[in-house]
């Protein structure tokens, strides 16, 4: 009677919470997401154990946590700048965002991992793929990389700072003041502290160290064996991470080949690797949808549309990923920003006068209107759109400036028209500007400005100064953009001619103005009016046209002995395809930065 009394009695109900792991239910999360939950949540509540309680042990793991947070903070004092312990920055709090699931990655020795470098982007057959949904992180709430999917000594940890502080700043070249700073910190941390953000760390790692300039090659190897390992599940091997992280490792092996001292079998190498890099992160964008279907991550979309197009001007092919509309259409700036050409009527009208064809001066018309709003945006820190916005655009035009340049030369065949070379000088000209215009801080353009200087000269060579009698201050304006694209050519660029570039524009700069010295010489100031009347941003401009004038004896229009142009004896030369990567490794592994300010130059 007793055990049916108590078996009678209501039992205390346990609650408990199910999560559908399969693919059917409503709730479906995969498996590693269910455990991630789980595991965050009971953290987030209490610390727990299967132990039963005890004061003793409780007060050794509370005196034990203390300890390990005073640590941490010491820790993130010794290795962050003082300017950069603020509110905001990545190391001001715990980050919730992440769960340590993953097991410490792998690794493959260097030799081993070479041996399938070029086999690294094997793909499973293309399809499309969704995926995995990225979490959004507040940067402002990430103490320190403690839960990480790998394991950093504190050497490694101070070069992962030094790249999350020194990059963010950097990555958007056309935001002198910072105003993009924090969606690059956003991003940056967020594929850090993705599950599977192991390739990024160690890329990170590699950009870091060689800007430290220490051994840097045994993170790059890491790097490629992660790369490796994700792109067998196809949940991981089109994810924003991945691409982010072949990204990075395709810019640093441009990096190694810009270096004129990796020769032989090293060069060999490098030059798979970069081939291995370039096809599979061609083949991950594909299979995502285009740069498109990265809308929701615009560090990420910008980055990759502002190398492809770079690399392009570069090597003069076509660009690897381009960002177009659902109409298949380029977005137009001067349309997006509702712009007229009655706004710019003057500037216009000298290209007008010159019979410029009309869909170059539709181009011509949006660089107006860009370099207008850029000029503002430089001088006082306004725009009508965001600094990511700008630098997409700036792309966007060089991209239509380039396929514009690549239409006429197929359209008019080997022998281009005298009014078509004229256009041809212009856009060539105008792509010039843009990539100068772009970058305020940058300290050398030349190198892969190359090929559009050696084409621009080749077309100026069959014009004759006639066919500009319309427009004079647009031939002055050309000349002018050309010996500035030219003047770094003389150092580091691999020719196969001989002559240089940079003298032919300066011999056609005095050629066209030698007939009209006036009795008074004209000041520089005068000059710089002319050149006001085109495409011309003063802040950027200025200073440098000042300073190539004196360089070439050019005082006004009177002329004194200029400084020795020719080529450097035993300068060390460096491949024209490989130009980009002098540029990327100056920018981002490089110790120095760059304040913006109106003396900048590009020489």
């Amino acid at each position: 009677m007793s055990n049916t009394t108590s078996e009678e009695q209501p039992k205390s109900q346990t609650q408990f919470m199910f999560i559908d792991s399969s693919n059917g239910g409503i709730n479906a999360k995969p498996d590693k997401v269910v455990r991630s939950f789980v595991m965050k949540s009971a953290r987030h509540k209490k610390i727990w154990s299967t132990r039963p309680k005890s004061e003793i042990i409780e007060q050794a793991i509370n005196i034990k946590r203390k300890r390990r947070l005073s640590s941490r903070k010491d820790n993130t004092r010794s290795t962050a700048s003082p300017g950069s312990i603020r509110s905001d920055s990545i190391f001001s709090s715990n980050s919730g965002g992440w769960t340590c699931q993953s097991l410490l990655s792998s690794f493959t020795s260097p030799s081993a991992e070479y041996e399938t470098a070029v086999d690294v982007y094997d793909f499973l057959q293309p399809r499309q793929v969704q995926s995995p949904r990225q979490e959004t992180f507040d940067a402002r709430v990430l103490r320190s990389f403690d839960c990480l999917v790998v394991c950093l000594d504190p050497k490694a940890e101070r070069l992962l700072h030094q790249f999350v502080q020194a990059a963010s700043p950097r990555l958007i070249p056309i935001d002198p003041y910072r105003s993009s700073e924090g969606a690059a910190l956003s991003w940056a941390t967020a594929c850090i502290q993705s599950p599977i953000g192991a390739p990024f760390i160690y890329a990170a790692l590699t950009s870091s160290s060689r800007a430290a300039q220490v051994e840097s090659e045994i993170y790059k190897w890491r790097a490629m064996s992660e790369v490796n390992g994700l792109l067998s599940d196809l949940r991981t091997s089109t994810n924003d991470v991945t691409i982010a992280a072949v990204l990075m490792l395709l810019a640093i092996e441009e990096a190694d080949l810009a270096d004129p001292r990796r020769r032989g079998d090293d060069r060999e190498s490098s030059v798979s690797v970069d081939d291995a890099h370039h096809n599979g992160l061609k083949t991950m964008i594909r299979q995502r949808g285009g740069l498109a279907a990265l809308s929701r991550n615009r560090c990420l979309q910008v980055c990759l549309l502002m190398h492809s197009v770079a690399q392009s001007i570069t090597t003069f092919k076509q660009p690897y990923a381009l960002l177009v509309e659902a109409n298949g259409q380029i977005e137009d700036y001067a349309i997006s920003t509702n712009r007229t050409p009655r706004e710019f009527v003057d500037i216009l009208q000298v290209f007008r006068d010159l019979g410029v064809d009309r869909s170059l001066l539709k181009i011509l018309f949006a660089v107006t209107a860009f370099s207008a709003d850029l000029s503002a945006w430089y001088d006082v820190g306004t725009c009508k759109i965001d600094a990511l916005e700008l630098q997409k655009h700036a792309s966007l035009l060089m991209y239509r400036l380039f396929d514009w340049s690549q239409h006429n030369e197929q359209k008019e065949g080997t022998e281009l028209s005298p009014t078509k070379l004229v256009d041809q000088s212009i856009c060539l000209a105008s792509l010039v500007f843009m990539v100068h215009a772009t970058e305020p801080n940058a300290t050398t353009c030349g190198a892969r400005l190359s090929r559009i200087v050696n084409k621009l000269r080749h077309d100026l060579e069959q014009t004759t100064v006639y066919q500009w009698n319309k427009a004079p201050s647009v031939l002055f304006w050309v000349l002018t953009i050309g010996t500035l694209g030219a003047t770094s050519l003389k150092k580091g660029i691999k020719r196969v001619r001989s002559d240089s570039d940079l003298a032919f524009f300066q011999q056609q700069m005095r050629s066209a103005f030698i007939g009209d010295i006036p009795a008074h010489p004209i000041s520089t100031e005068q000059l710089l009016d002319q050149l006001h009347l085109c495409l011309w941003i003063p802040s950027v401009f200025d200073e440098r046209a000042k300073s190539l004038w004196a360089s070439m004896g050019l005082r006004g229009f009177s002329f004194l002995d200029p400084e020795d142009t020719s080529s450097s004896e035993g300068e060390q030369m460096v491949e024209e395809d490989y130009a980009l990567g002098k540029s990327t490794a100056l920018r981002f592994f490089t110790n120095e930065t760059h304040a913006f300010s109106r003396t900048s130059s590009c020489q």
